[in-house]
């Protein structure tokens, strides 16, 4: 998948980590990295980034924890969660509230990380694509309601003529008792 146009965050607080992933994966995709979660954070406010990895274990804030800091102001970036250990508390912590997409373990293989990215950006793409439909259907299911509006308006007018007309000749007594007109 060459498509540079693939916004990758990654944060993680070993410089190491960071110049691997960006050696194995910065033909493939637009890559951005991060030191710490708020410069990833920063980095978030400034560019449209499609998918978001970080290391759980960072100091001053965890993976699991940036990623429940940024789900209400950036909701859209797809989330996947690097860390070098096996903790269930986190993983189910992450997967209950962080919004990830997957979870992978360090050292990561790079053909499974790539899969997952092209997989989350797919996700992505559809997030987005799901969200336009929706705001197109609302819009929409709007016109629907002014025209359906408008039409009970324009049918509802001759109706009340009509009615009063009616009204009229009952009140007039031009009908017989069997409903035939006596003009």
């Amino acid at each position: 998948m060459n498509n540079p146009t693939v916004r990758v965050l990654y944060i993680d607080d070993e410089e190491n980590n960071l110049q691997a992933f960006k050696a194995a994966f910065r033909r493939m995709y637009e890559i951005y990295t991060a030191i710490s979660a708020a410069d990833g954070l920063k980095i978030l406010e400034n560019i449209d980034i499609h998918v978001v990895l970080a290391d759980q274990k960072m100091p001053n804030m965890t993976g699991v924890e940036f990623f429940k800091s940024i789900a209400e102001t950036h909701p859209d970036p797809i989330r996947i969660l690097l860390t070098g250990y096996t903790d269930i508390e986190a993983l189910a912590d992450a997967i209950n509230h962080g919004d990830i997409y997957r979870y992978i373990t360090k050292p990561w293989n790079d053909l499974e990380l790539h899969n997952s990215i092209k997989n989350a950006y797919d996700a992505y793409k559809a997030k987005i694509d799901l969200r336009n439909k929706i705001t197109e259907l609302e819009k929409t299911n709007d016109e629907l309601n002014r025209f359906i509006y408008s039409i009970s308006h324009e049918l509802r007018a001759p109706l009340v003529s009509v009615i009063g007309i009616i009204n009229l000749v009952k009140m007039e007594g031009l009908y017989n008792s069997s409903g035939e007109y006596w003009g």
